[in-house]
């Protein structure tokens, strides 16, 4: 668990620590492998003099760090805050050292409840997700609906423009040379009138898009308009 702490400190890039360890021998390994500095377990109230965060994980059966230690500790640090994260059960942190002013004790309920309170965060935002996700699916199966509806718009629109382009070049022979500026207007004209002739089919088509009555109307619109015969005429093209 002190390992897996010691990690975790230097992805957070706290680069300078020391180990100790009953086992001297233990504590140089832990350290070379971590980048930090070996220490005896003898030094540890020494150690508490420069430390911000000290954390603990022994199986000792008695306090490791008691409250006299730290309290004498704080004297001579000028009552700089110093955090302990005692993770060793039973514990290793004198009780009472949470008492001392500018300390900071956190034991395994501590994290035990930070990890549940993480968690429900984690599981909150975890349903605001799905919310969105279900919503976005929702849209996304609307939006599929439509494009049934799509061929027969198009070929709706299609049809439109091709009649307006024919009247529009036999209209232009009959009236002899115009200006540009007789030309576009004329070209804003009919495409107003076109647009506004299939407007209301077009959207009528669209509304129908999530019912189940959406076939009935798209084979009534390819028939009043003869858009079969007329995709049928001008395939390839």
């Amino acid at each position: 668990m002190a390992e897996l702490a010691a990690k975790h400190l230097l992805r957070q890039r706290v680069s300078d620590f020391s180990v100790a360890n009953r086992t001297f021998n233990r504590a140089v390994e832990i350290a070379e492998a971590f980048r930090g500095t070996a220490v005896d377990f003898q030094e540890i109230e020494p150690q508490l003099l420069d430390a911000d965060i000290v954390i603990t994980s022994t199986g000792s059966s008695d306090y490791v760090i008691s409250h006299d230690i730290v309290k004498k500790s704080m004297r001579a640090r000028k009552n700089r805050p110093l955090f302990f994260i005692d993770i060793a059960v039973p514990r290793d942190v004198e009780p009472r050292v949470n008492d001392v002013g500018n300390v900071y004790v956190y034991d395994i309920d501590d994290l035990k409840g930070v990890i549940e309170l993480n968690l429900a965060q984690r599981q909150r935002e975890a349903a605001k997700a799905e919310k969105i996700v279900a919503e976005e699916v929702i849209k996304f199966e609307k939006w599929l609906k439509t494009l049934n509806v799509v061929p027969t718009i198009v070929s709706l629109k299609e049809k439109a423009e091709a009649i307006r382009q024919g009247e529009i070049r036999k209209s232009i022979a009959q009236m002899g040379n115009l200006s540009p500026i007789q030309r576009e207007m004329l070209e804003r004209l009919t495409i107003s009138i076109v647009e506004k002739i299939i407007h209301d089919p077009i959207v009528t088509l669209k509304g129908k898009a999530h019912r189940k009555s959406l076939d009935v109307y798209l084979d009534m619109a390819r028939k009043l308009f003869k858009l079969d015969q007329y995709n049928n005429d001008h395939e390839g093209e």
